[in-house]
């Protein structure tokens, strides 16, 4: 399974006693991949009638608020298996009769856009977001990153208060990283924005490889051997592709 999934499971914020929907298209392969479904990192048994997964979409029937965690399509075959990304859930209580609970219905109403972001020189990025439809409730914001390339990682949070821009410091130069933005009050959490990728620009490195040796070949034809560690990892400041030799003969001849 090399190909990423067709449609990637979204975040979803739903009441209790509502069917719970999480759609999934895994990816292309043969023999045709089977899908299931993990819920906080633990596969979700599906005998019964409550879990139903069609066509790779995930339903739960009158969703509790123990249903809220972490979803993931998990695609599998004789070929492999692959993962999707996760999809957060939060399922609220219902309002009991003349009850007022307004904030987290209100949070269901935010729709946040995030912006194109701004690669700073620091190695670091700066990001702007819009309330798209404001609510009369306190809101926080936490953005969420993750690196896409060379590796891809788990997501992680930072916390933006009620600004509605941040400073993402410390990334890592030669890395594509994904973000978004999802708003909350008290525990309960919002919908998050569209995403948005960016890539921090390289710098050369800082530092020369370490270690370097040069020895002759066992073959005892005048071939040399030169061997090297990589320079420390602070001091890399993008993705190091290749290493070139060079040096001087006998008769200073560079080669």
């Amino acid at each position: 399974l090399r190909d990423n999934f067709r449609l990637q499971p979204g975040d979803l914020v739903t009441t209790a006693g509502q069917t719970l929907e999480l759609d999934c298209v895994p990816p292309l392969g043969y023999p045709e991949p089977y899908v299931t479904w993990k819920k906080d990192g633990v596969t979700l048994d599906l005998v019964g009638e409550r879990y139903v997964v069609t066509k790779g979409k995930l339903q739960v029937a009158s969703a509790q608020r123990s249903d809220s965690g972490l979803y993931i399509c998990v695609a599998s075959n004789a070929a492999g298996k692959r993962e999707s990304r996760g999809a957060r859930v939060s399922v609220l209580d219902q309002l009991a009769t003349g009850q007022q609970e307004t904030a987290p219905r209100d949070l269901l109403a935010v729709r946040l856009h995030l912006d194109n972001g701004t690669a700073l020189p620091t190695a670091a990025v700066q990001l702007r977001w819009q309330m798209l439809l404001p609510v009369p409730v306190p809101v926080g914001y936490t953005v969420l990153y993750r690196s896409l390339f060379p590796v891809t990682t788990s997501w992680v949070q930072h916390d933006a208060g009620r600004e509605l821009s941040t400073i993402i410091p410390a990334l890592r130069r030669g890395y594509k990283y994904e973000f978004k933005v999802r708003p909350y009050t008290g525990g309960t959490q919002g919908s998050d924005s569209n995403s948005r990728h960016l890539w921090i620009p390289e710098e050369v490195p800082s530092a020369a490889p370490q270690h370097v040796t040069i020895s002759q070949a066992e073959t005892g034809n005048g071939t040399l051997v030169v061997s090297w560690e990589p320079p420390p990892p602070e001091a890399h400041n993008g993705v190091i592709r290749g290493y070139q030799v060079w040096g001087n003969g006998a008769r200073g001849q560079g080669w």
